[in-house]
This record gives structure tokens, C-alpha cells and sequence, in this order.
């Protein structure tokens, strides 16, 4: 009897935790500074169709965390940065309740982030994972082409 409990209850998370019940969009991305020195003020929604809150740890400052992914008009990566842990505006390690939960945070600030002077207009998604949260699945934001000043 404990067994089948046992199986019954990973059968339960594992429906709670799918694969299609947590996304993130990118809402509005923000540049900061110049080619030589530029970071990126994010506002990002992180939807959790799951019934069980996640508890993420480094969600935004270190890998596997989330990511910005700097890319040219082509595809080719330029640079992936996470937010200052120090300096970022949401708790390192948010909890995050079923539904819709926004953040605002300052990707690349702190740190050098430095873009070839050709490029007019870089493409930015977030990608990673919600480390430490049980859910284990690689999220993926939409794209946003972002003007760099």
C-alpha cells in the first residue's frame, strides 16, 4: 500500500510539474548605456499553470538560472548575461505562486558587457531553468529586438 502511495504521489507532481504548465514572456526590454558598456532593464512574466508554488534559487544571477540571450539580426549569440546579485530588484530566490508572477530586473548591469560597434539592433530572450524548483524543464521567452543606443 505505501508503494502504490508512493507511485500515486510521483504521478501527481509529475502531472502538476508538465512540460507546458510554466512560461516565461519577455514584456518590455529596456538598453542602458552604450556599445562599450550597455545592460538591458527586463520586465518579465513568469506564468505557473502547475497547482504547487516553485521555490527557485539564483533564478536571475547565476546559471542554470534565467539568462539573457544577446543575439545579432542573424542568430549569432553575442553575449549572455544575468542580473547583478547585488543590484537586481527581485529576491534571489522568489517563490513563485501559481499564476502570473511579473519581475522587473537589470540584466548585464554590474558587469561589462561590451557589443560590436556594427551592431544597430541585437534580438534578446531569457533561457534557462527555474533552478532548484523541481521543475526542470528549459524555458524559453519570446524574442524582442532591442534599438542599442
Amino acid at each position: 500500500m505505501k508503494r502504490l502511495l508512493m507511485i500515486f504521489a510521483l504521478f501527481a507532481t509529475a502531472s502538476a510539474l508538465g512540460a507546458d504548465d510554466v512560461t516565461v514572456k519577455l514584456d518590455d526590454v529596456s538598453p542602458n548605456g552604450n556599445h562599450t558598456n550597455i545592460w538591458f532593464e527586463c520586465r518579465f512574466t513568469i506564468h505557473n499553470g502547475t497547482s504547487t508554488p516553485l521555490f527557485a534559487t539564483n533564478l536571475f544571477v547565476a546559471p542554470p538560472g534565467l539568462a539573457l540571450k544577446i543575439s545579432d539580426l542573424n542568430g549569432k549569440e553575442l553575449k549572455r548575461v544575468y542580473a547583478d546579485p547585488w543590484i537586481n530588484y527581485a529576491l534571489n530566490s522568489p517563490i513563485i505562486p501559481p499564476g502570473d508572477s511579473t519581475f522587473k530586473e537589470p540584466y548585464g548591469l554590474g558587469r561589462f558587457v561590451a557589443l560590436p560597434e556594427t551592431v544597430q539592433i541585437v534580438r534578446v530572450r531569457l533561457e534557462g531553468t527555474l533552478s532548484a524548483s523541481g521543475y526542470m524543464n528549459l524555458l524559453t521567452s519570446n524574442i524582442v529586438k532591442v534599438h542599442v543606443p
